[in-house]
């Protein structure tokens, strides 16, 4: 039996409900090790709602006695503990004891002020909490999570042991029995609005002001938010969505774009034409980017700087294309990829760019292309005879001149002036995983150029399916998306990650880029998951227990929310028009024949 594992002296046994053993510190009841605590200490400007966070989060159980008195009584009561705490207050031998005294002065004080003044009624208020668990590892580890809770919100505990113990476990009990000696030590004085409103724990509210509709909490209370709101707890203004498919993902972020079109241009990267029909009823612009549609040349050299390194544009940009082509062909070696390099300087030289050039004032048309490229390998080879020069004509040539040169072989023909933009690369699904990451890595930065040219517009970036960008082999194409990440907030941007998954940014290769990328991000969704990836999301945003079983027991579009250190699990209901805009099936007036 696991109480053999323990040192504690049995003092007692209890049987209501059968199985149940007192120690002095802790009970075993069935199969479960459980601990009671009790509040010895409840400022008067402190709600209740803190108790929700304790059932939701820890899985913990509480009573509330709240019983009523005289306030004539009450006042001579504070009256003479106000004395006695001033008497103590000027003889305290140091200075803790002293400000201890002092603040047990300034909240009685407190209560008689609000008597007097707005007429309140006092009442005596006991809490009793109950933690349980199957094993005393993870018991201690509940206690030590319910301890960090009551600092957080300034109050004081007290575990109850021994004789104390046996009354705490019968006053939180199923069978609850008011245990009138126990309260009498532990009641508190409370003031009853600060009772009534921490009711609020039954219906917990998220209000952002300046925010929209986003869903509906757990208990019912209405969630409003604003993903530009900036304080000591939320720095920035990423997210990052995470859920297997058909968890409800997509209708949230689809829920986000429409609430925040008013007043923010955003860019989509759609691998999968999730976001199509979204994008023709808000009257955006779809550029399909398999080169049928739209042509992005990744010679053309972004405008953007690098703020923290000072690099100006064309370094920042051999550093780009060094990446692009390290996607598209990762047998290339250094010396290769140095020669490369070398040609590359020569090609812009060729048409008059360098590192005084001032891109801003070049047309797309003063670039060049892929085909221009190759014809310079090619004329260098023969001149002379180059092994490296001929592999890389014969790597690089079908996107230059060959059967894949439309998706890249071209002048950029693509504007981005609407408030909506999709880039669209679900039809390049017949081309090898390299190109599609390659055309992922390409938009990417076109996008973050775009994004960051003027700080007063606000931008968000939404790169759905993000895991097809990853590469472990490759880590500059994660690092890339975090230093977007980090330079978003300088910009008035955000930047929204969305995948099914987190096990790919977990990798050991690349882990230092996706974790910090994950966690540095200040808004999280966890829609349901399960397996390794539910795993991963526990392990790395250290979810409780509870928690955990939420995410793998989700229904379609309920999710974890996180806003900085706040947690709360909603539900996403949309109204009849925002169904109806996301997806032909909600229209009614659909013809389905």
């Amino acid at each position: 039996m696991k109480k053999k594992d323990t040192n504690y002296e049995l003092i007692d046994l209890l049987t209501p409900v059968g199985g149940l053993e007192f120690g002095r510190n802790k009970i075993y009841f069935g199969n479960r090790f459980c601990k009671v605590y009790t509040i010895v200490h409840y400022p008067s400007n402190v709600e209740m709602k803190w108790l929700g966070n304790l059932v939701n989060n820890i899985g913990a159980i509480f009573s509330i006695n709240i019983e009523p008195t005289d306030n004539t009584e009450l006042i001579d009561d504070l009256d003479s503990r106000i004395r006695d705490a001033s008497g103590l207050a000027k003889i305290a031998r140091n200075e803790s004891s002293r400000q201890l005294k002092e603040k047990e002065i300034e909240e009685a004080s407190e209560i008689i002020n609000r008597m007097i003044e707005n007429n309140e009624v006092v009442s005596y208020l006991t809490i009793y909490i109950l933690v349980s668990a199957e094993e005393e590892e993870e018991l201690k580890r509940r206690c030590k999570e319910i301890e960090m809770e009551v600092q957080r919100q300034k109050l004081k505990i007290r575990n109850l042991t021994n004789f104390l113990l046996m009354d705490g476990f019968k006053a939180v009990a199923p069978f609850f029995t008011i245990q009138t000696e126990l309260s009498k030590n532990f009641k508190r004085n409370i003031l009853t609005s600060t009772f009534t409103g921490g009711f609020l724990f039954n219906t917990e509210t998220f209000v952002d002001q300046q925010g929209y509709y986003w869903g509906i909490s757990q208990n019912g209370g209405i969630v409003i938010f604003n993903i530009w709101k900036q304080d000591l707890g939320r720095g920035n203004s990423n997210m990052i969505v995470v859920g297997s498919s058909g968890s409800g993902k997509s209708m949230s972020v689809k829920h986000m774009i429409i609430n925040e079109l008013p007043t923010t241009r955003q860019l989509i990267i759609d691998p999968e034409n999730e976001y199509s029909y979204l994008c023709k009823n808000l009257k955006g612009k779809i550029v399909a980017c398999d080169g049928e549609g739209g042509v992005l040349n990744p010679l053309q050299v972004r405008n953007n700087r690098d703020d923290e390194s000072g690099k100006n544009a064309l370094s920042l940009h051999f550093q780009f294309l060094q990446t692009f082509f390290q996607i598209l062909y990762p047998s290339l070696t250094e010396i290769e990829f140095s020669k490369l390099d070398l040609v590359f300087e020569e090609l812009y030289k060729n048409f008059g760019i360098d590192n005084n050039t001032d891109i801003s004032r070049l047309k797309n048309t003063d670039f060049p292309i892929l085909e221009d490229l190759y014809f310079l390998i090619e004329k260098k080879n023969k001149k002379k005879q180059d092994k490296t020069l001929e592999k890389l004509l014969a790597l690089i040539r079908p996107i230059c001149i060959g059967q894949a040169s439309s998706i890249w072989n071209g002048y950029t023909n693509i504007e981005v002036a609407t408030r909506l933009t999709v880039f669209n690369t679900s039809t390049m699904q017949k081309f090898q995983i390299q190109y599609k990451r390659a055309q992922y890595y390409n938009i990417l930065s076109f996008a973050w150029d775009i994004l960051s040219k003027d700080v007063k517009e606000r931008t968000m970036l939404i790169a759905d399916e993000c895991h097809i960008l990853v590469d472990p082999n490759i880590p500059q194409t994660l690092e890339y998306v975090r230093y977007i990440s980090k330079m978003a907030r300088k910009h008035n941007s955000s930047i929204v990650v969305v995948t099914q998954s987190i096990e790919d940014f977990l990798n050991e290769k690349i882990r230092l880029y996706g974790q910090s990328l994950l966690t540095n991000s200040t808004y999280k969704m966890f829609f349901k998951t399960d397996g390794k990836d539910l795993k991963d999301i526990v392990t790395t945003f250290k979810l409780t227990e509870q928690e955990e079983k939420m995410l793998l027991n989700a229904n379609v579009g309920e999710c974890l929310f996180m806003a900085g250190i706040r947690k709360i699990y909603i539900m996403f209901k949309l109204f009849q028009y925002e169904l109806e805009m996301i997806d032909p099936k909600f229209n009614k007036e659909q013809d389905y024949a």
